[in-house]
């Protein structure tokens, strides 16, 4: 199976859970800064025009990142990464939404509303951009006070939210914002994954 790939958060986060379960993955570089998404060959295989995008052997096509994990998580159980009994799926799953809505959605309010790369994708507003940062920052408190700064989020071994989390990070630090270093917890958990070979992924 082949993925169709391109350095932004929710297509690191598939390639850090693959990593993980040591799922082998053949990625395919897209260059969607020249418009390749927008071909008729890839707007047949993705009509969304997004990335990322998974295929399988058979040309079956997977989209959205969710669902690409939900089916590694299915062909590979282990190690488990979605939650193994319902309560643990209910906090796994809780965490990894705290952060996708509260931090990762916060940061793309707030770069839309700053880059000149969105200039002509509608009107763009310095209260917006500082109402979006206000909410990232009150979110990573919220965050700071439910983990533990140990080397996973929840849970003795590596999540979807462990994957979420560093992938936000990574975006973050494009964004020369750094703000989740002044965490303790936080910072700690990031210095601690930040180490493991799937965030290299």
């Amino acid at each position: 199976m082949k993925m169709y790939d391109y350095p932004a958060p929710n297509a690191q986060k598939v390639r850090i859970f693959a990593y993980e379960k040591q799922i082998l993955i053949d990625y395919i570089a897209v260059d969607l800064l020249n418009h390749a998404l927008r071909t008729p060959e890839m707007l047949k295989k993705n009509p969304l025009g997004t990335v990322p995008f998974l295929e399988l052997d058979d040309g079956t096509i997977i989209r959205e990142s969710r669902a690409i994990i939900e089916y590694l998580e299915g062909i590979k159980n282990e190690p488990n990464m979605l939650g193994k009994d319902p309560l643990e799926k209910a906090k796994i799953q809780e965490i990894d939404r705290l952060v996708e809505l509260g931090l990762m959605i916060e940061l793309g309010n707030y770069v839309h509303n700053v880059s000149p790369f969105f200039q002509d994708k509608g009107p763009q507003s310095e209260e917006a951009a500082e109402m979006a940062l206000n909410c990232y920052k009150k979110n990573l408190q919220i965050l700071e006070n439910e983990i533990s700064g140990h080397e996973f989020l929840i849970c003795n071994r590596p999540t979807i939210a462990d994957c979420t989390l560093f992938s936000t990070f990574t975006f973050a630090e494009s964004l020369n914002l750094k703000i989740h270093n002044e965490f303790s917890n936080i910072n700690s958990w990031h210095l601690k994954f930040k180490d493991r070979e799937s965030s290299k992924s």
